[in-house]
């Protein structure tokens, strides 16, 4: 069970919470990151892009305290207030601190009617009991959210270390967006303020300020104009990150475009997988084939983690909840029927030449079935066979995977695992395939576990050895990843490109524009 000597350090192997238990996850969030800049997966509005800035600007001019702390108190406030408004009436979705504006709303209506008073100042206070307030996290929305993607869009500035104001600014844009929501809202905005302010409000007042929520941005208003120019990338037509969010978001709009429909993030994901351009020069940043890769990296990772999956189910199962190493390996490599004698290039070069360039999508569906059903035969001989297709498209794209991959070596990756397979093209199939099991993801898994252990002070082992036998702990959750598309898509019907029926025709002109 000797793991070996000389591991690097680091201090970002991935989750502490064991879900990246190969630690295979962080050059797939790299590219996907890359891809979708200024949008996560937790910036669920577009509107608090422009909300933001317009309390930002407010603060600047009335208030302009250099402490953090008063710029926090005053933004939660502002917040809290955001929540109550978009809660009230026909709900909006993705509002931060929702379930805490409903509770309250609720239990004021039940004792007071409309003409109860609201006191939202407890709620708003960072260091009020957790179960108070409207958000745990004490930055906020805007500090724990929304204001590293909004930087990212070039919207917030924050100031290097000993300038005399500390906090964030707007930028030149923001500014522009502030100024446009204020002029939408009219006396709304100094009312809002002021309300903020007192840190009270009636419930029937709360309809007063329904123009404030996601929903009510108007179409082709100033402030609609600039929140689309800015996501799309108009504003900052040589800005790297702003291109690459376009390029992405168009490619958004040309699926729904051509289906009529707004598509689910996975079927996006394998339709640009198996349909990939040919690189244009039109094109400089690659991002459809960026696309590809991220789909083929992340399917990589659930084939490792499939495996994974399958050894901890037959450890659990096994006497004592325990076996050797040697025996799982065993268990787990005879599952993958080859023809005796053949080698890796053989086994592979059988698996990409008998099926249709389909066959990773149904590969994948069929080892995600299988370890629903705890069939581990059949996970671990679907996974080795995606894993073959993939590590053939891997050499096929291998100038795109270097280029894009070329990072640390201890990140397990597409790139890292072609490399191997490719090194024992000749060797015996069964030998590759046991050497795969058991290096790259039985000891693999030790090995990133025992570094979360030492650096981040994580226990996350699944299994663990012990007296010479790995003994099982924990089972894992394996799933795809989710690269941002929901929320993109998200954006793109917050600003009236897309619609439950599909493309508008705000977004048919946007596509027209080269």
């Amino acid at each position: 069970m000797e793991l070996g000597q000389g591991f690097p350090e680091w201090t970002e192997l991935g989750q502490d919470s064991g879900l990246d238990p190969l630690g295979m996850q962080r050059p797939i969030e790299a590219i996907y990151q890359s891809l979708v800049p200024g949008i996560s997966t937790i910036t669920l509005r577009y509107r608090y892009y422009s909300f933001f800035p317009l309390i930002l600007r407010h603060y600047e001019e009335k208030i302009r305290h250099p402490d953090p702390a008063v710029l926090r108190s005053f933004q939660r406030k502002c917040e809290a207030l955001f929540a109550l408004i978009c809660t009230h009436g026909e709900p909006e979705l993705g509002i931060t601190g929702s379930d805490w504006a409903g509770r309250t709303l609720n239990e004021v209506t039940a004792q007071s009617g409309a003409s109860g008073i609201i006191d939202f100042t407890v709620g708003a206070d960072p260091d009020a009991d957790e179960k108070l307030r409207y958000l745990k996290n004490k930055g906020g929305a805007f500090g724990a959210i929304y204001s590293t993607q909004m930087s990212e869009m070039g919207l917030v500035h924050f100031p290097d270390p000993g300038q005399s104001n500390p906090n964030p600014v707007c930028s030149e844009v923001a500014l522009q967006l502030a100024e446009a929501l204020a002029s939408e809202l009219g006396d709304i905005a100094d009312r809002f303020f002021e309300v903020v302010a007192s840190g009270q409000i009636s419930v029937s007042d709360l309809g007063s300020f329904a123009a404030m929520k996601p929903s009510a941005l108007q179409s082709g208003s100033r402030e609609h104009v600039l929140l689309k120019d800015i996501l799309l990338g108009a504003t900052d037509t040589r800005g790297l990150t702003a291109q690459m969010r376009r390029s992405t978001l168009r490619m958004l709009l040309e699926f729904t475009n051509t289906f009529d429909s707004v598509p689910r993030a996975e079927t996006v994901k394998w339709h640009w997988f198996e349909n990939v351009p040919a690189k244009e020069a039109a094109e400089p940043n690659q991002v459809p084939q960026l696309w590809f890769l991220y789909q083929a990296c992340d399917l990589m990772r659930l084939a490792y983690e499939v495996i994974l999956s399958a050894a901890l189910t037959l450890i659990e199962a096994a006497p004592r909840r325990r076996m050797s190493l040697g025996e799982l390996t065993d268990d787990l490599a005879g599952a993958v029927p080859t023809t005796g004698g053949e080698s890796w290039d053989d086994f592979s070069t059988g698996i990409n030449a008998a099926e249709e360039a389909s066959t990773a999508r149904e590969y994948a569906a069929a080892m995600l079935e299988a370890m629903d059903t705890g069939e581990t035969s059949e996970q671990v001989r679907n996974a080795i066979s995606l894993i073959a297709i993939l590590a053939d498209k891997a050499t096929a794209e291998s100038s795109l995977v270097e280029a894009a991959l070329s990072g640390a070596d201890y990140f397990q990756s597409l790139r890292t695992e072609a490399i191997f397979l490719d090194r024992n093209r000749s060797a015996d199939a069964d030998r590759v395939i046991a050497d795969l099991i058991r290096e790259r993801v039985l000891k693999r898994h030790l090995w990133v576990a025992s570094r979360k252990f030492r650096n981040q002070k994580a226990y996350t082992f699944h299994m663990e050895p012990e007296e010479g036998a790995l003994r099982y702990r924990a089972p894992i959750q394996v799933s795809p990843s989710s690269p941002r598309l929901d929320q993109a898509l998200r954006f793109l019907r917050d600003i009236s490109l897309i619609d439950s029926g599909g493309i508008t025709s705000i977004g048919r002109s946007e596509l027209a524009v080269a």
